[in-house]
């Protein structure tokens, strides 16, 4: 009998894979489904309704049930599990911005593991006007810490763990739960094939993204590639709300005629653009994980990236990418950039130095693999139930709080 067999577990996570705004905490949601689904789990993935998808379907075994838009979600998804909620038994909260805080509606006793990839406290200002960013910030600052007190919680860094101690107050047990990666084999890296001039820019294209840094970036680095006869050339792979001003940006810059924009490309389209390319740039304001970092490693391609959470987790700095100290001022976060890519770029001119990199790269990606998230999930969730009976109830805040 596998260690999961018969329990009804609920993932509730804004976004699902095929939603066209999916990113890496949709991968991470939609593995640690499947982590219970393996173990024997009756799953159900709860989620928010895209234009053309259906409400129901089952993919991978698991049962998705989506509603509702980016607002209207959280209230789907709270009615959904106050109508289910008596054949619950446990439910996994990723916060996307903010959770579903589904404690508010499940039996006492049932437990919730709610899941922070990263914080948002400055995104909300980035994305929402004063007052919702205001409210949202006060969402994510006040009332999740009171909802999930008596929950487990796990977050994917320890970047994400010191935001969440510094920015939020966060006082409780965290665990750290890493993501992981689509590894291709070995072998299939080859670092002195690669195009040294390639560059690529990896991940959805939004706000917080900053890919308008990185193809700053690229324009100062290639005014000095020129002078050694080099011209590079970036393969932007991702979609998302920003794409059309990207576009227009990358003709500002003059370099409508080196950047490709791909959008969404299938895995093996994807994996054949890393295999060519050399360097990876990531602009990020911050990240939870850099997802985007470890996949390109994996294929043999280093980052240069800024100093900031999430990426300090992903890179060992001058072995599997560069980091950059950030700053405020976006100009001289771009000029930092510049010099770093140029930087890479020199090294990546050299076939042994592009192998030597490209071997450092694999070796580092291969720490992290979804196999590897998957059993921790598992155990994860065993432990989880296992002390259900004895977690305390949420509405005596006296009682002491049981960390599985």
């Amino acid at each position: 009998m596998r260690s999961l067999e018969g329990k009804r577990v609920v993932v509730v996570n804004w976004r699902d894979l095929d939603h066209t705004l999916a990113g890496g905490a949709e991968i991470y949601a939609w593995q640690f489904a499947r982590a219970l689904r393996e173990a024997g789990a009756q799953v159900h993935f709860v989620t928010a309704r895209d234009e053309g998808q259906v409400a129901r379907e089952v993919r991978d075994g698991i049962d998705v049930r989506r509603g509702g838009g980016a607002l209207t979600f959280y209230l789907f998804a709270l009615t959904w599990l106050l109508r289910h909620r008596r054949r619950i038994d446990a439910v996994i909260d990723p916060a996307c911005g903010l959770p579903s805080f589904s404690p508010l509606v499940l039996r006492r006793g049932t437990p919730a593991l709610l899941i922070v990839h990263h914080v948002h406290q400055a995104q909300f200002a980035v994305h929402f006007p004063a007052p919702v960013a205001a409210f949202g910030r006060w969402m994510e600052r006040v009332a999740m810490r009171r909802v999930y007190r008596h929950h487990v919680t796990a977050a994917v860094s320890a970047s994400t763990v010191a935001e969440m101690r510094e920015q939020l107050g966060w006082t409780g047990d965290i665990r750290i739960l890493e993501n992981g990666a689509d590894l291709p084999p070995r072998e299939f890296v080859d670092g002195v094939t690669k195009d040294p001039d390639r560059v690529v820019v990896l991940g959805r294209l939004v706000t917080h993204k900053r890919v308008d840094l990185a193809l700053e970036a690229v324009r100062i680095a290639q005014d000095r590639a020129e002078l050694a006869g080099r011209r590079i050339r970036v393969d932007v792979i991702g979609r998302g709300p920003e794409a059309d001003r990207l576009v227009a940006r990358a003709a500002e810059l003059g370099l409508a005629d080196q950047v490709t924009f791909h959008g969404f490309l299938p895995g093996a389209d994807k994996d054949a653009l890393l295999a060519r390319a050399a360097v990876h740039v990531c602009a990020s304001d911050a990240e939870g994980w850099g997802q985007a970092v470890v996949d390109a490693a994996a294929h043999g391609v280093p980052t240069v990236a800024r100093d900031v959470p999430g990426l300090r987790d992903s890179i060992r700095p001058g072995e599997s990418g560069w980091l950059v100290p950030d700053s405020a001022d976006s100009a001289t976060v771009v000029g930092r950039l510049a010099e770093a890519l140029t930087g890479a770029l020199v090294d990546a001119a050299d076939a042994q130095s592009r192998a030597l990199r490209a071997e450092v790269c694999v070796a580092w990606a291969h720490k992290f693999d979804w196999s590897q998230m998957r059993l921790q999930a598992t155990d994860l969730t065993i432990q989880l139930l296992g002390h259900a009976s004895t977690l305390p109830d949420r509405h005596h805040p006296r009682d002491a709080r049981v960390a599985v």
